[in-house]
């Protein structure tokens, strides 16, 4: 048991050299970078030749280092060139290996001193946006759906509501809307689509005001086509007149 505890899987080895520069979190967060870029690199499981996929909770296990200080030191990295996001994807990223090996060998302290002060940024300008992003994609994530079609309908209407300021969802908000799509649905695609497309247009998170919407809509057409129909010319059948319609008696 207690060899286990103390077995080389539960350390962490960082680079002294990088500790120095980038400080003691961003130097273990970059070694455990190093080590999931390897992993997809042998598993062939890179994206876009170069990237890879980031678990944050994962690194969070081996490292102790947070979500929140993950995405700072992202921030960080990214002034100097050493990290590069995915446009798609907050969590996707790619380390420039040979950037960070000139950096351990160099001797040159002005240039390793302006670098540490880029990196050391306690709080980096756009954190929190990274924080809103990483957010919405695990809500799109959480989407269940086998429709591709209303999945990214879906996907889009979680974007919208967050493409307001205040705009905030949660797990179970969607899950909610999802249900109440689907009762009032019942496997019609089309009006699902139709719902979710009121949903991303007025920006509601709840799905039966965009029912709400539909059903108001629905009887105001119905009504048009009603009042349409009652102003219709009346239609009468003509006929050749004759001596019996006009009666023989002349005046």
């Amino acid at each position: 048991m207690l060899i286990d505890l103390l077995n080389s899987d539960n350390n962490i080895t960082i680079n002294i050299n990088l500790a120095r520069i980038f400080g003691l979190y961003t130097a273990v967060y970059c070694s455990e970078l190093i080590k999931i870029y390897n992993k997809a690199l042998n598993k062939n499981k890179l994206v876009d030749t170069d990237y890879f996929k980031v678990d944050r909770k994962y690194v969070y296990s081996k490292t102790t280092v947070s979500i929140e200080d993950q995405l700072k030191a992202d921030l960080n990295l990214s002034k100097i060139g050493l990290i590069k996001k995915h446009q798609d994807d907050p969590d996707v990223i790619r380390i420039d290996l040979s950037l960070l090996g000139s950096i351990i060998i160099s001797d040159d302290e002005k240039t390793l001193g302006d670098i540490a002060k880029k990196v050391k940024v306690n709080s980096p300008k756009g954190i929190k946006e990274s924080q809103r992003q990483r957010i919405i994609i695990e809500l799109k994530d959480s989407i269940e759906c086998s429709n591709y079609e209303l999945l990214t309908a879906l996907r889009n209407w979680v974007d919208s509501i967050y493409s307001k300021p205040s705009g905030y969802l949660s797990k179970s908000v969607i899950k909610s809307f999802q249900n109440t799509l689907n009762s009032y649905t019942q496997g019609d695609l089309d009006l699902a689509l139709k719902l979710v497309e009121i949903a991303t247009i007025q920006g509601y998170k709840d799905c039966q005001w965009a029912i709400n919407v539909y059903e108001k809509d629905l009887k105001i057409k119905k009504q048009q086509e009603v009042f349409a129909n009652s102003r219709l010319p009346r239609v009468t059948e003509q006929k050749t007149a004759d001596k019996v319609g006009l009666g023989e008696e002349i005046f």
